[in-house]
Parts: C-alpha cells; sequence; structure tokens
C-alpha cells in the first residue's frame, strides 16, 4: 500500500510540471499575431462598403484592404479621373501609284506557213465527239464546229506529240497579249503533256499541216 500511495504522489507531480511547462506555449498561440491583424478581422465585420469603384477614394480604400497583409506593405495606387492618355507613335504614309498599260500585238504567223508555237488551254468537250482526243483552234488558224466523222488534223506537241481532229472554234484571246494557240479536250490535254490540269496553260507547237 505505501508503495501505491508513492507512484501516485509521483504521477501527480509530473503531470503538474508537464501542465506548467506547456501553459506558456498555449498563452503564446492565443495572442493574435498583429495589430493589423486584429484590424483587418475588425473590419470584416463591418458592412460591405458601397463605395463607387470608380473615385478615387473607393478605389484607394478597396485597395489598402486587399494590400494591407502583404510584406512590405503596398500603397494604393492614386489614378486622376481625368488623367491623360498616352498617345501612340505614328509615321507618315504616302502611298506611289504606277501605271501600267496593256497593248494588243498581232497575231503572229505560222513559221513556215505550217508551224506556230505558243499557249494551250482546255476545254470540257465538243457536241458529239464526247471524251475523244480533239482539239479546238481560233478562226484565224482555221477553227470551227464539225461534227464527226473530222476532216481535218494537226499535230500538236508538248512533252510529247499527238494527231488531234480540229472539232471545234475559240475564241482563245485571240490577237491580245494572252492569245492562245489551241484549246485542248482533256483527254488530248493528256495525250501531250503530264502536267495537271490544274495547271490551266500549257506551251504547245501546232503543226497546222496535219
Amino acid at each position: 500500500m505505501p508503495d501505491l500511495l508513492r507512484r501516485v504522489a509521483v504521477l501527480t507531480i509530473v503531470s503538474s510540471v508537464a501542465i506548467a511547462l506547456l501553459a506558456p506555449l498555449a498563452t503564446r498561440s492565443a495572442t493574435p499575431t498583429s495589430v493589423e491583424s486584429m484590424r483587418l478581422l475588425a473590419a470584416a465585420d463591418q458592412p460591405l462598403s458601397i463605395v463607387g469603384r470608380s473615385t478615387v477614394a473607393g478605389r484607394e480604400r478597396s485597395a489598402a484592404l486587399s494590400l494591407a497583409a502583404v510584406a512590405p506593405a503596398i500603397g494604393p495606387e492614386t489614378l486622376g479621373d481625368n488623367a491623360a492618355q498616352a498617345t501612340p507613335p505614328s509615321a507618315p504614309m504616302e502611298a506611289t501609284l504606277y501605271r501600267h498599260s496593256v497593248s494588243s500585238v498581232a497575231a503572229p504567223a505560222p513559221a513556215g506557213g505550217n508551224m506556230i508555237s505558243g499557249k494551250a488551254t482546255w476545254y470540257c468537250c465538243s457536241r458529239g465527239w464526247g471524251n475523244q482526243a480533239v482539239v479546238a483552234l481560233p478562226g484565224a488558224l482555221g477553227g470551227h464546229y464539225r461534227a464527226p466523222p473530222a476532216i481535218r488534223f494537226v499535230t500538236v506537241c508538248a512533252d510529247r506529240c499527238a494527231v488531234l481532229p480540229v472539232v471545234d472554234y475559240c475564241n482563245c484571246y485571240w490577237g491580245s497579249a494572252g492569245q492562245r494557240v489551241a484549246d485542248l479536250s482533256p483527254t488530248a490535254w493528256a495525250a501531250i503533256t503530264d502536267h495537271s490540269l490544274s495547271a490551266g496553260v500549257v506551251s504547245v507547237t501546232v503543226n497546222l499541216g496535219g
């Protein structure tokens, strides 16, 4: 029994010492960290400010509440309602116009009476000829529409040559700077060149003698 009493007494003394050591820590943790924190907590309990943010006073008060806890403290920026706006730099600009004249050129005569070189385009088809390889020529070179069978042929050369029946007429911008010497059906185009139809124009030589 005396041993039990001694143990209880020792435990009581140890507990008292531990409580005495922890008391200052608990008191410190309950102390506010700063006077500024107390001021902010007090401000939070106040009704929401209805001061317009468009006024200088409203902006400064709102900024002060937002920036007070920043270390080091940042002061609110004061902006005047009629602050002058910076004007972006400018540079003088002047337009320069150039005149370009477009002149017509005379239609060249076939070299040697039978050969002519120039640009050729393509067209979809001629009535009665389906998807056959045919050619339309400008009127100056003897182009005219003819239903099958053909009675006149020309040799058209680009990457390779093909003998084609003349079955139609094309204006082909004849007599202008952009004149063409032939208009080819898609099948005729594929017969003389590997260029895609999307190229639109191909350089050719036409032997009008057949």
